[in-house]
């Protein structure tokens, strides 16, 4: 559980969220993406160690027990007015969140011409084959993360698409058509997984910031 208790000036405006109305708990991923949208710009390098873990595990609780600080700095601005209320999220709400964030930032710092790396195996094979067997873990959310995996494998371009676009705009339904011929062959036998754009975006944002690298032009230096 991260948590972060923020008293606010006594001048601040209540109502000071940029979704243009004071938080409740119905506008849960609207808050959410706020919180990670600045994580991912303000404090990018404790969110990548975040995103390093595996879902669940202990490595990713003592990293997410060190982002209450981070998170925080995120809520006491300008933009995020909390009324001195207490906001808690845990790492399973937190996290996918977060991937969308940081994959839209290494997006936008390759100016756009972001290319994903080919490989067999998803980004957290090694880190799984270490894992102890009495080790916690976040399965569900990982088997969420190994179907995107296997999407961006497939149809990068496509999930590139459906994680810059926004939820309820035009942007999703080319992605998601891009996408959705490929889930036959990416969703495990007997999986059970609710096929939404913010469930996909979510599917295949963490994979897209792991497997991303910039295009490189042929005879330039990095």
């Amino acid at each position: 559980m991260a948590a972060a208790t923020v008293p606010t000036d006594a001048s601040a405006q209540r109502t000071g969220t940029r979704i243009g109305k004071t938080a409740t708990k119905y506008d849960t991923s609207e808050t959410i993406a706020l919180v990670t949208a600045c994580m991912a710009e303000r404090r990018n390098q404790i969110s990548r160690e975040i995103l390093d873990t595996l879902p669940g595990t202990e490595a990713e609780h003592r990293v997410m027990l060190r982002s209450e600080g981070p998170l925080g700095t995120c809520m006491d601005d300008e933009r995020f007015v909390l009324d001195g209320k207490k906001l808690e999220f845990t790492g399973r709400a937190l996290r996918p969140s977060l991937g969308v964030a940081m994959a839209r930032r290494q997006i936008a710092d390759s100016n756009g011409a972001a290319s994903v790396r080919a490989s067999e195996k998803p980004w957290f094979a090694a880190a799984l084959d270490a894992l102890p067997d009495d080790a916690s873990l976040d399965a569900p959310l990982l088997a969420l993360f190994e179907m995107g995996d296997c999407l961006v494998n497939r149809e990068s371009a496509g999930a590139i698409e459906l994680v810059l676009s926004e939820p309820g705009k035009g942007g999703q339904g080319p992605a998601m058509r891009k996408l959705i011929p490929h889930l036959s062959h990416c969703v495990v036998a007997g999986q059970e997984i609710e096929i939404t754009p913010e469930v996909l975006r979510y599917a295949v944002a963490e994979p897209i910031f792991h497997r991303s690298q910039p295009v490189v032009e042929v005879g330039a230096t990095q």
